[in-house]
């Protein structure tokens, strides 16, 4: 029996990820409304039902919300029966789940982002909030034209290695559809998009050169996606128009479902040793793993797991390319942290989100419990008097007479604590934190040091770029150097990486060190500026990263966004 509950789609228009659930929505003729998204975060939307995966397309079905567009269009075809596009034997099936995963998972449309058009100045590639957001999304690598352009070629020829194998394998016999049926079926939506996306999607517009991929080269490929978009096109026609809604009208609707919920049972055997009612986080295990959702474990199978939101939600994702952790209430503490007989003064840290050095030092105080203690003062600082830069000298050099940031400016210590090696001594003595100075620890405190030397070269070229450049100052042999040191330390760091040298991330709390190691390592990314692919050829630093990037220190201080409410600095350095 099909739901009550009319879906919601969660989309916006260049989505190709959303395109399937659209097209398979208009072939099957299954009424929906739609709630529109913006490409980038934030999506106040989804925030508020609670939802925290951070891509796009998302459905919601009464109180259930599903994730990911090949959980969307399975549920679809379990929840509304007599569909036309099943596979109508098991073997048939199987292949569908081999298109399936060779699009998304086996290279596709990784190689098709690659052929974006960089140079269109209508594209998405010239947005710069989207491309900040995606630098994000995919760990710190940003599409700057020079990337796209030097990944151009490898990434068509193995474009056109796709599009010859079925030429010459699946649509060699002429077959109308991929599984050679009398109708489309699910794996000929599996298998097509990419394909759509970049032959027809205006947003991907002349990404193929028409002299190596063409109609008269590979004529049943083309045919074939022709084929499937006029039926696609035919189809929509049918459907009724859907209602576009508001998020308060998307919350009211979502919210007030009475519907049932989809119950998929509970694996009592799981691998993992999930328990029902087990608090536990899903996060993508591909890439945007910063989309994080919490809740309680109410549904597991082999393929889908359920967990329900602080909003009374049931936010469903599937197993392949999702992790499942055990959370506790808190964030995990140190043995011996804060003492309950050692007061622990107020401070206050001077800071500017966007200070590597400050990220560290506000990071390790919530990986210590010590952030709560502490009110946050926004600041400006340059070396040489800039408006809009150096705003704040005067007022900060009353701490730090170098004037630089951060300062911790501690009840007890009133003329202040600076330079974030020292503030991050001073936190971890205000827990009674003491570690054993032994072979381990001199490797990670070394760490440390390289950590701080790569920001120190890249604020250097900062400055070069952002400051000097503009002034016909601007030193190139000087910037180069300066990545030569970052190159170099991001490589001793995967070193260190291979070598275990970097205590696992999943392990609670971290050192000063290790949280210094992290914070270098995603400012290298975050900083478009410097032209550094930190990942590429460090497999086991980017693994070390990927769980570090899940700690919520990490996702407590993000580089691009203010922190919390600040005081005035004028204010308090009058305290």
């Amino acid at each position: 029996m099909a739901p009550t509950e009319k879906p919601i789609l969660f989309h916006y228009p260049p989505s190709i990820y959303s395109h399937r659930v659209l097209w398979y929505l208009w072939i099957r003729g299954i009424a929906y409304d739609e709630c529109i998204q913006p490409p980038v975060m934030p999506r106040p939307d989804l925030a508020s039902i609670g939802v925290g995966y951070r891509k796009i397309p998302i459905m919601a079905i009464g109180k259930d919300v599903y994730c990911d567009s090949r959980l969307i269009i399975s549920k679809l075809e379990e929840l509304y029966s007599g569909s036309t596009l099943t596979s109508s034997t098991p073997g048939e099936a199987g292949i569908q789940k081999l298109f399936e995963n060779l699009s998304v998972d086996g290279g596709v449309f990784a190689n098709a982002v690659r052929l974006m058009p960089y140079w269109s100045d209508s594209g998405l590639l010239q947005n710069k909030a989207f491309l900040d957001d995606r630098q994000k999304l995919s760990g710190g690598r940003r599409m700057t034209k020079e990337a796209m352009e030097a990944g151009r070629p490898d990434g068509l020829q193995k474009i056109r290695h796709i599009f010859d194998m079925f030429e010459s394998t699946f649509l060699a016999d002429n077959r109308k559809w991929i599984l050679d049926t009398n109708e489309p079926t699910v794996a000929d939506i599996d298998a097509v998009w990419p394909f759509e996306w970049m032959i027809i999607d205006p947003y991907m517009k002349d990404c193929l050169p028409q002299q190596n991929v063409n109609v008269k080269v590979y004529p049943k490929v083309y045919a074939w996606v022709t084929r499937f978009m006029d039926l696609v096109e035919e189809k929509k026609k049918a459907c009724a128009v859907p209602t576009t809604l508001d998020g308060e009208a998307m919350t009211s609707r979502t919210m007030s479902a009475s519907s049932p919920a989809d119950d998929i049972g509970f694996s009592k055997d799981d691998p993992l040793d999930l328990q029902e009612e087990d608090k536990i986080q899903v996060f993508p295990s591909d890439y945007g793993q910063m989309g994080v959702s919490v809740g309680r474990l109410v549904g597991l199978s082999t393929n889908e797991v359920v967990i329900e939101n602080d909003k009374g939600l049931h936010l469903h994702f599937p197993r392949w390319n999702f992790s499942i952790e055990k959370v506790s209430n808190s964030i995990a503490r140190p043995p011996s942290t804060i003492s309950e007989t050692k007061a622990i003064p107020k401070m206050r840290l001077i800071y500017h989100h966007q200070s590597p050095y400050t990220r560290k030092a506000f990071m390790l105080a919530h990986e210590l419990g010590l952030a709560k203690h502490i009110t946050l003062q926004k600041v400006v600082v340059c070396p040489v008097p800039i408006a809009g830069w150096s705003d704040n000298n005067e007022d900060v050099s009353v701490f730090n007479p170098m004037t630089k940031i951060p300062c911790l400016v501690p009840e007890n210590v009133p003329d202040g604590v600076y330079d974030s090696r020292v503030i991050c001594e001073f936190l971890e003595h205000l827990t009674s934190i003491a570690r054993k100075k032994d072979a381990r620890y001199w490797q990670l405190h070394t760490l440390h040091a390289c950590a701080d030397g790569i920001m120190d070269a890249a604020i250097l070229i900062t400055y070069e770029v952002r400051i000097r450049k503009e002034r016909n100052l601007y030193f190139n042999q000087w910037v180069e150097g300066q990545k030569q040191k970052i190159l170099r330390g991001l490589d001793r760091l995967q070193v260190a990486a291979k070598d275990a040298i970097l205590p696992d991330p999943s392990a609670a709390p971290a050192t000063a060190d290790e949280v210094a190691i992290a914070v270098a390592t995603a400012m290298t990314g975050n900083m478009g500026h410097l032209g550094i692919d930190w990942s590429k050829g460090r497999p086991e630093l980017e693994a070390w990263m990927e769980k570090w990037e899940r700690r919520p220190s990490f996702l407590a201080t993000p580089p691009l966004k203010e922190w919390g409410t600040s005081v005035d600095i004028k204010t308090a350095s009058k305290m």
